[in-house]
């Protein structure tokens, strides 16, 4: 199944769907709209260049903006970056199998693999908060909704969000209501 997404221009949502649904839903709407588009299910936000017509915005979309880095092994998607750890952790990163980046690589397939419940209340409640931070950071209520969030309060989110737009308080809520799942056991398939 193709990933979902959201166009939203104005504080309102202006297209919902696939990559391809949502550019020429807002081309129909506008030529010179450039909506902030979003991933539904982790609520990231998609960059790319609206200028042109539906077909040309299309062509020009990539999925990956990163620019190939000379170190490490690029076309593995490789990045070298640094990790500060302490002596005793660089000594038995030293021991394991492959080396200190083959044992962390292996530690963080793993963890994402296996999440606590904890690990995916934590990012949802952050991919939620920066959601609406994106355009909704100046709204009325936006302080006690992202406040009521990391309590996971739905009493006073859904308070905070009253004065919303329907269509984003919506989906804001039905996010939220995930998060209170998983704080309450309840998990998704």
């Amino acid at each position: 199944m193709n990933n979902q997404y959201l166009a939203i221009y104005d504080k309102a949502v202006v297209a919902r769907g696939t990559l391809e649904e949502i550019v020429k839903q807002v081309k129909i709407v506008g030529n010179n709209l450039e909506p902030i588009v979003f991933e539904e299910k982790s609520c990231k936000r998609i960059d790319f260049s609206w200028h042109g017509d539906a077909q040309t915005v299309l062509a020009n979309m990539t999925t990956d903006n990163s620019t190939s880095q000379k170190r490490g092994r690029p076309k593995l998607g490789v990045k070298a970056k640094e990790v500060t750890l302490l002596p005793r952790h660089w000594e038995w990163l030293s021991t394991q199998k492959g080396g200190a980046s083959a044992a962390i690589r292996r530690l963080v397939d793993e963890a994402q693999k296996n999440p606590s419940t904890e690990d995916l209340i934590c990012a949802k409640q952050q991919q939620l908060d920066k959601f609406t931070l994106a355009f909704l950071g100046d709204e009325p209520g936006f302080e006690e909704a992202s406040r009521a969030l990391y309590r996971n309060s739905k009493v006073s989110f859904e308070a905070a969000i009253e004065s919303w737009p329907a269509d984003i308080k919506d989906f804001v809520m039905a996010k939220f209501m995930e998060i209170s799942d998983l704080h309450s056991g309840v998990t998704s398939s």
